[in-house]
Protein backbone atom coordinates (compact mmCIF):
# COMPACT_ATOMS: atom_id res chain seq x y z
CA UNK A 1 0.00 0.00 0.00
CA UNK A 2 2.80 2.42 0.85
CA UNK A 3 4.62 1.55 -2.36
CA UNK A 4 1.64 2.69 -4.41
CA UNK A 5 1.52 5.92 -2.44
CA UNK A 6 5.22 6.42 -2.95
CA UNK A 7 4.82 6.01 -6.70
CA UNK A 8 2.06 8.59 -6.76
CA UNK A 9 4.13 11.00 -4.69
CA UNK A 10 7.16 10.65 -6.89
CA UNK A 11 4.95 10.99 -9.99
CA UNK A 12 3.49 14.29 -8.88
CA UNK A 13 6.32 15.92 -6.97
CA UNK A 14 5.72 16.54 -3.28
CA UNK A 15 1.91 16.17 -3.33
CA UNK A 16 0.45 13.03 -1.80
CA UNK A 17 -1.95 10.50 -3.41
CA UNK A 18 -5.05 12.40 -2.24
CA UNK A 19 -3.85 15.59 -3.93
CA UNK A 20 -3.14 13.72 -7.17
CA UNK A 21 -6.51 12.03 -7.04
CA UNK A 22 -8.31 15.34 -6.37
CA UNK A 23 -6.44 17.13 -9.15
CA UNK A 24 -7.25 14.37 -11.64
CA UNK A 25 -10.90 14.35 -10.58
CA UNK A 26 -11.12 18.12 -11.03
CA UNK A 27 -9.56 17.94 -14.53
CA UNK A 28 -11.81 15.06 -15.51
CA UNK A 29 -14.93 16.80 -14.18
CA UNK A 30 -14.04 19.98 -16.07
CA UNK A 31 -13.51 18.05 -19.29
CA UNK A 32 -16.74 16.08 -18.82
CA UNK A 33 -18.78 19.25 -18.22
CA UNK A 34 -17.26 20.83 -21.33
CA UNK A 35 -18.19 17.83 -23.47
CA UNK A 36 -21.73 17.76 -22.06
CA UNK A 37 -22.19 21.46 -22.79
CA UNK A 38 -21.02 21.00 -26.37
CA UNK A 39 -23.32 17.99 -26.86
CA UNK A 40 -26.24 19.78 -25.19
CA UNK A 41 -25.78 22.86 -27.36
CA UNK A 42 -25.58 20.80 -30.54
CA UNK A 43 -28.55 18.68 -29.54
CA UNK A 44 -30.69 21.70 -28.63
CA UNK A 45 -30.00 23.25 -32.02
CA UNK A 46 -30.95 20.04 -33.84
CA UNK A 47 -34.25 19.34 -32.05
CA UNK A 48 -37.25 19.70 -34.29
CA UNK A 49 -40.94 19.61 -33.45
CA UNK A 50 -41.37 16.12 -34.94
CA UNK A 51 -38.35 14.89 -32.93
CA UNK A 52 -39.83 16.30 -29.70
CA UNK A 53 -43.19 14.68 -30.40
CA UNK A 54 -41.52 11.36 -31.27
CA UNK A 55 -39.57 11.38 -28.00
CA UNK A 56 -42.79 12.22 -26.16
CA UNK A 57 -44.64 9.30 -27.79
CA UNK A 58 -41.85 6.85 -26.97
CA UNK A 59 -41.57 8.01 -23.35
CA UNK A 60 -45.33 7.97 -22.88
CA UNK A 61 -45.42 4.37 -24.06
CA UNK A 62 -42.51 3.52 -21.79
CA UNK A 63 -44.45 4.79 -18.76
CA UNK A 64 -47.71 3.00 -19.63
CA UNK A 65 -48.72 -0.49 -18.59
CA UNK A 66 -50.97 -2.59 -20.85
CA UNK A 67 -53.49 -5.09 -19.41
CA UNK A 68 -52.04 -8.12 -21.19
CA UNK A 69 -48.49 -9.16 -21.99
CA UNK A 70 -47.52 -9.49 -25.64
CA UNK A 71 -46.63 -12.89 -27.06
CA UNK A 72 -42.86 -13.37 -27.02
CA UNK A 73 -42.03 -12.65 -30.67
CA UNK A 74 -44.60 -9.90 -31.23
CA UNK A 75 -43.29 -6.31 -31.48
CA UNK A 76 -44.97 -3.23 -30.03
CA UNK A 77 -46.79 -1.50 -32.88
CA UNK A 78 -46.47 2.29 -32.79
CA UNK A 79 -48.80 3.65 -35.47
CA UNK A 80 -48.71 7.19 -36.83
CA UNK A 81 -51.69 8.59 -38.71
CA UNK A 82 -51.41 11.78 -40.75
CA UNK A 83 -47.89 13.01 -39.87
CA UNK A 84 -45.06 11.39 -41.85
CA UNK A 85 -42.43 13.67 -40.23
CA UNK A 86 -43.34 12.41 -36.75
CA UNK A 87 -43.39 8.85 -38.09
CA UNK A 88 -39.85 9.22 -39.46
CA UNK A 89 -38.63 10.83 -36.24
CA UNK A 90 -40.27 8.09 -34.16
CA UNK A 91 -38.54 5.45 -36.30
CA UNK A 92 -35.19 7.09 -35.43
CA UNK A 93 -36.09 7.35 -31.72
CA UNK A 94 -37.04 3.68 -31.32
CA UNK A 95 -34.26 2.23 -33.48
CA UNK A 96 -32.44 -0.42 -31.45
CA UNK A 97 -34.69 0.06 -28.41
CA UNK A 98 -37.08 -2.33 -26.75
CA UNK A 99 -40.14 -1.96 -24.59
CA UNK A 100 -40.66 -4.68 -21.97
CA UNK A 101 -38.30 -6.96 -23.91
CA UNK A 102 -40.08 -6.48 -27.25
CA UNK A 103 -38.90 -4.78 -30.42
CA UNK A 104 -40.64 -1.57 -31.45
CA UNK A 105 -42.06 -1.13 -34.94
CA UNK A 106 -43.38 2.14 -36.37
CA UNK A 107 -46.19 1.85 -38.93
CA UNK A 108 -47.46 4.82 -40.92
CA UNK A 109 -51.22 4.88 -41.49
CA UNK A 110 -53.40 6.87 -43.87
CA UNK A 111 -57.03 7.93 -43.25
CA UNK A 112 -59.49 5.31 -44.44
CA UNK A 113 -56.90 2.52 -44.36
CA UNK A 114 -58.12 -0.79 -42.95
CA UNK A 115 -57.47 -1.03 -39.22
CA UNK A 116 -54.23 -2.54 -38.01
CA UNK A 117 -53.24 -3.74 -34.61
CA UNK A 118 -51.70 -0.74 -32.87
CA UNK A 119 -50.58 -0.54 -29.26
CA UNK A 120 -49.89 3.18 -29.57
CA UNK A 121 -51.64 5.42 -32.10
CA UNK A 122 -50.50 8.98 -32.74
CA UNK A 123 -52.96 11.07 -34.80
CA UNK A 124 -52.17 14.40 -36.44
CA UNK A 125 -53.02 16.21 -39.63
CA UNK A 126 -56.61 14.94 -39.59
CA UNK A 127 -59.80 16.78 -38.71
CA UNK A 128 -61.30 16.58 -35.24
CA UNK A 129 -64.22 14.66 -36.76
CA UNK A 130 -61.85 12.06 -38.29
CA UNK A 131 -59.97 11.80 -34.98
CA UNK A 132 -63.25 11.27 -33.11
CA UNK A 133 -64.22 8.48 -35.52
CA UNK A 134 -60.86 6.74 -35.06
CA UNK A 135 -60.99 7.05 -31.27
CA UNK A 136 -64.61 5.84 -31.19
CA UNK A 137 -63.61 2.79 -33.27
CA UNK A 138 -60.98 1.94 -30.63
CA UNK A 139 -63.30 2.39 -27.65
CA UNK A 140 -62.54 -0.12 -24.88
CA UNK A 141 -59.45 -1.47 -26.69
CA UNK A 142 -56.02 -1.22 -25.02
CA UNK A 143 -54.62 1.34 -27.44
CA UNK A 144 -52.75 4.38 -26.18
CA UNK A 145 -54.13 7.23 -28.30
CA UNK A 146 -52.07 10.42 -28.50
CA UNK A 147 -52.56 13.53 -30.63
CA UNK A 148 -51.70 17.17 -31.04
CA UNK A 149 -55.23 17.95 -32.24
CA UNK A 150 -56.88 20.62 -30.11
CA UNK A 151 -59.55 19.11 -27.86
CA UNK A 152 -58.36 15.53 -28.51
CA UNK A 153 -58.93 14.36 -24.96
CA UNK A 154 -62.47 15.79 -25.09
CA UNK A 155 -63.05 13.55 -28.13
CA UNK A 156 -62.14 10.48 -26.06
CA UNK A 157 -58.39 10.38 -26.74
CA UNK A 158 -56.04 9.52 -23.90
CA UNK A 159 -53.26 12.09 -24.27
CA UNK A 160 -52.92 15.41 -26.05
CA UNK A 161 -49.57 17.13 -26.54
CA UNK A 162 -49.39 20.86 -27.14
CA UNK A 163 -46.91 23.72 -26.98
CA UNK A 164 -47.21 26.29 -24.21
CA UNK A 165 -44.69 29.14 -24.10
CA UNK A 166 -42.31 27.18 -26.32
CA UNK A 167 -42.42 24.00 -24.23
CA UNK A 168 -44.07 20.70 -25.09
CA UNK A 169 -46.79 19.97 -22.54
CA UNK A 170 -49.48 17.32 -22.36
CA UNK A 171 -52.84 16.53 -20.87
CA UNK A 172 -54.21 13.11 -19.96
CA UNK A 173 -57.83 12.02 -19.86
CA UNK A 174 -57.79 9.47 -17.04
CA UNK A 175 -61.28 8.10 -17.76
CA UNK A 176 -60.26 7.30 -21.35
CA UNK A 177 -57.10 5.55 -20.12
CA UNK A 178 -59.15 3.54 -17.61
CA UNK A 179 -61.68 2.59 -20.30
CA UNK A 180 -58.77 1.28 -22.43
CA UNK A 181 -57.46 -0.58 -19.34
CA UNK A 182 -54.13 1.25 -19.55
CA UNK A 183 -52.24 2.13 -16.39
CA UNK A 184 -50.26 5.34 -16.79
CA UNK A 185 -47.37 5.80 -14.38
CA UNK A 186 -48.03 8.18 -11.51
CA UNK A 187 -44.64 9.78 -12.28
CA UNK A 188 -45.92 10.71 -15.73
CA UNK A 189 -49.28 11.90 -14.38
CA UNK A 190 -47.49 14.33 -12.03
CA UNK A 191 -46.26 16.17 -15.13
CA UNK A 192 -49.61 16.18 -16.93
CA UNK A 193 -52.65 18.41 -16.91
CA UNK A 194 -55.31 15.93 -15.84
CA UNK A 195 -58.81 15.90 -17.29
Amino acid sequence: MEAAGARCSSFDGDRGPAAVSGALRARFAGAAIGVLLLIGTAAAQDVTEPALKAAFIYNFAKFTEWPEALPTAQPWELCVLGDPAVGEALTRVVKGRELAGHALRVSPLTPGEPRRVCHVLYLSGVTARQAAQVVDGLRDQPVLTISDISGFTELGGIAQCYFDQGQLRFSVHRASAARARLQISSRLLLLARLE
